[in-house]
């Protein structure tokens, strides 16, 4: 604790720890809720579990990086988003109610759409601030980003979400405007992490400060779309499987 010398240093050092005990306590959780829901479902809530286990695992490996004052490693954030990301709209898709024929096919081009764009944002995270390529990189991650989303509002997942009504409806509605909320954080905290982006200079934030809106924005932003996320895909399938007639075990 001595090394963290400043308030940003404290400011990120909770958001690390604070995050790393939200995302364990959620994997535990969504484990031993997977009884709660039919069969067809247990693997959107099996997925919500590994997700928060996978990131409880890297935000550690985080908060032990930064505690200990060695160099930072961007790379832990990026692997934990490669692999959970594509989780997170595969979990939609199980519980969207798109039909059984066209559900694989959706499941792997927004998945292979998660990936692409976490991929191609790594390369603009980690290049020198204010430079071309940051810019670039952040472009044309953008760009699988916005496929996702039209996905969700206007493509395949959209169409079966306005066929919901009632309840299930209601909440799949809500999810997917929680998803849009927390994922537009992501972009928001890469520009104001860069010094020398537009929107950072645009409200005069220095080095330190982009340095510690990022990682605490980052932070935010996976809690709120990994065990947060995962409350609203189980209460959905608890929805969906007391609708078609299963008891809890």
């Amino acid at each position: 604790m001595e090394k963290l010398v400043t308030s940003n240093d404290q400011l990120v050092y909770n958001a690390f720890s604070f995050a790393v005990a939200a995302m364990a306590i959620s994997f535990v959780y969504y484990l031993v809720s997977r009884s709660r829901v039919s069969p067809a479902y247990r693997s959107a809530v099996t997925m919500s579990a590994m997700i928060c286990g996978i990131a409880a695992y890297h935000y550690w490996r985080m908060f032990s990086n930064f505690a200990d004052g060695a160099p930072w490693n961007e790379g832990y954030r990026y692997a934990d988003w490669l692999l959970t990301v594509p989780l997170l709209v595969a979990e939609l898709v199980v519980v969207s109610g798109v039909a059984k024929e066209k559900a694989s096919g959706l499941t792997t081009k927004l998945a292979v759409a998660a990936l692409l764009m976490i991929a191609t944002g790594y390369p603009g995270e980690i290049a020198e601030s204010g430079s071309n390529a940051s810019m670039i990189w952040f472009a044309i991650s953008m760009v699988f980003f916005v496929y996702i989303l039209w996905n969700l509002f206007a493509g395949e997942v959209g169409q079966a979400l306005k066929g919901q009504s009632g309840e299930i409806g209601k909440k799949l509605n809500n999810l997917r405007y929680v998803l849009l909320v927390t994922w537009s954080v992501y972009p928001i905290a890469y520009l104001l992490g860069d010094s020398e982006s537009f929107l950072a200079k645009a409200i005069g934030l220095e080095a330190m400060d982009s340095s510690t809106l990022i990682q605490v924005g980052y932070t935010i932003a996976d809690v709120l779309a990994k065990p947060g996320y995962g409350l609203l895909i189980l209460g959905i399938a608890i929805a969906r499987s007391k609708a078609e007639g299963y008891k809890e075990a």
